[in-house]
């Protein structure tokens, strides 16, 4: 019995731990991307749509464009966007930006695999910067 009560606690504390995408991303990206990802114009585009299947394809470009923000004008569905998303490998884990990065897939239409902490780190130790995630984006959508 001990056992099982000890088991069942530690499964609690477990998916207590877990961190949540959504609940995440409504706290650092909604007041730009909105909650459903549909972007705010002149200011933060979509994070869905036709060009996202091609970003998507590449999946550490979320990653490091999470982990190392991206700046510079990019066109989005015929908008043109000036701008400077922030980087947020000093604010968020690993971890956090794993579970947002699966819920913006999520947001996307694409349920894959979860984005694991690995992923992110990867793109962590990568290194990089916002005009560098710009170029990247531009390459991707060639």
């Amino acid at each position: 019995m001990r056992g099982r009560l000890a088991a069942s606690m530690l499964l609690c504390a477990t998916a207590q731990a877990a961190p949540d995408g959504a609940a995440l991303y409504g706290q650092h990206c909604a007041s730009c991307h909105q909650a459903d990802g549909s972007g705010t114009v002149g200011l933060a585009p979509a994070l869905k749509g036709e060009h996202w299947a091609r970003l998507g394809a590449d999946r550490s470009y979320l990653a490091a464009v999470l982990q190392h923000g991206l700046s510079g004008p990019i066109v989005v569905n015929g908008q043109r966007f000036v701008g400077s998303m922030p980087a947020f490998s000093g604010a968020l884990s690993d971890e956090q930006l794993a579970a947002i990065s699966t819920h913006v897939a999520h947001l996307q239409g694409r349920s894959g695999e979860p984005y694991s902490v690995g992923e992110l780190k990867a793109a962590r130790d990568a290194g990089g910067s916002p005009p560098q995630s710009r170029e990247r984006r531009a390459q991707l959508l060639k």
